[in-house]
């Protein structure tokens, strides 16, 4: 038995090494002279860059970080995976609505959304709150994963943002047949989000996407925080547009080692 548990934690330490020298390597690939010699010049902007690049991870890496913090194992993960490629006609059916746009894109969260379902199959929360919404790219994927665990509810804030097609309102690529779990709310989050959360008491999951200054985005993050249940999933996307992700994980004592980053969206799970 000892040398089960000992095989285990030197397999452990092994594995935890190597992710280390990839995530300095992955750093080391994109750092430029520009970038050295910014760090005489802003040593604070430095740590705060190389915080963002060093967690960054690809999607697999970032939901089985996820999935192991609440429990859950690979084959989980796997199972998450099939689940979403059953769900290929509906991404299809969200990619062809948005070929409306001229880019394709519509400040959509297009990269990181299917981590999104990944992660709500995984974590089964009750209430999720998310603000930004746009086309409903993201409250797609977020619905989606909630019809398929068959529980929960997505509330989703929204000012009607300036790029939607003529004749279209906010969430209009969701599918109708995802309507039911879903509560819009239209609105500034700063007059809607705080009443929200009062009237739902408590949130398993919280995604930022809409304002991305960084008096906003801390605001978001302290509001939500409140009322985010213990070891609850805060989300957020364009975390590296400014320091408020990380300087609110250092308010709460959120160690280096208990955030990951895939391509713009951070997350970090709530300590109890």
């Amino acid at each position: 038995m000892n040398s089960d548990i000992n095989t285990f934690s030197t397999n452990r330490s092994l594995k935890t090494f190597c992710s280390s020298i990839s995530q300095v390597a992955r750093v080391i690939r994109i750092t430029k002279i520009r970038h050295i010699l910014r760090t005489f010049a802003s040593p604070s902007h430095t740590l705060w860059a190389f915080k963002y690049h060093y967690r960054r991870v690809p999607e697999r890496a970032f939901v089985e970080f996820f999935a192991q913090q609440y429990g859950y194992s690979l084959q989980n993960v796997d199972a998450a995976y099939s689940d979403l490629n059953v769900n290929s006609s509906v991404w299809n059916d969200l990619a062809n609505k948005l070929s409306l746009y001229p880019n394709g894109y519509g400040l959509q969260m297009t990269r990181e959304a299917a981590a999104l379902y990944l992660l709500v199959r995984l974590i089964q929360p009750d209430r999720i709150i998310e603000t930004g919404v746009s086309a409903g790219v993201s409250s797609a994927y977020i619905l989606c994963a909630l019809h398929d665990n068959n529980k929960g509810e997505l509330h989703s804030i929204d000012l009607p943002p300036d790029n939607l097609p003529p004749d279209k309102e906010c969430g209009w690529a969701v599918p109708e047949s995802l309507h039911g779990r879903w509560n819009l709310h239209i609105g500034d989050s700063e007059e809607v989000l705080e009443p929200l959360l009062d009237s739902v008491s408590e949130i398993d999951c919280f995604i930022h996407d809409s304002l991305h200054t960084y008096e906003h985005m801390i605001w978001e993050f302290r509001t939500a925080w409140k009322y985010l249940r213990p070891e609850g999933l805060l989300l957020a996307h364009d975390v590296g547009r400014n320091k408020a992700f990380f300087d609110f994980m250092k308010e709460k004592g959120v160690p280096w080692r208990n955030y990951r980053v895939f391509h713009v969206l951070g997350g970090f799970k709530k300590l109890k």
